[in-house]
């Protein structure tokens, strides 16, 4: 465990006798049985363990000074309104994915269709091959035509 020198103890592989380094003057700092450096072992893994989930939660939760995003929902009569407005004749198809219901083959239909021809009400998304009314009611809050 550990060698003994004049004034230094150096940890090692080859286990000297309390006896030789009293005689040395110098105490054996590691006298540790098997269990003793299991039970170290442990503690220094545990805390390794528990310093590792401590720095990761704290940077990964939110802080008190970061922004918050709120999610505003009405009750009223007017309904959901939307916390995003697109335009259908003008958002990209990545953009009209975002929509309720509308998935990247949906994009890229109304993308082919309002080249084909223009979209002059919100209704008018009804015209495109996948859409139909109930998809239509699921996107309206979230649609603008025009300066409409």
């Amino acid at each position: 465990m550990l060698t003994c020198r004049r004034g230094l103890a150096i940890l090692s592989f080859a286990s000297l006798s309390n006896r030789r380094c009293h005689a040395i003057g110098i105490s054996r700092l590691f006298d540790f049985t098997p269990k003793q450096l299991a039970f170290v072992a442990l503690l220094c893994a545990t805390s390794l363990l528990m310093g590792s989930y401590l720095f990761i939660r704290t940077y990964a939760w939110p802080t008190d000074d970061a922004p918050r995003l709120s999610v505003k929902v009405s009750t009223d009569a007017a309904g959901f309104r939307g916390t995003f407005i697109l335009d259908p004749n003008l958002a990209p198809a990545d953009s009209l994915e975002l929509l309720p219901g509308i998935g990247p083959a949906l994009a890229d239909s109304i993308v082919k269709y309002r080249v084909i021809q223009s979209f002059n009400i919100i209704e008018d998304l009804v015209r495109v091959p996948g859409i139909g009314p109930k998809t239509l009611d699921k996107m309206k809050p979230y649609l603008k035509v025009g300066s409409r």
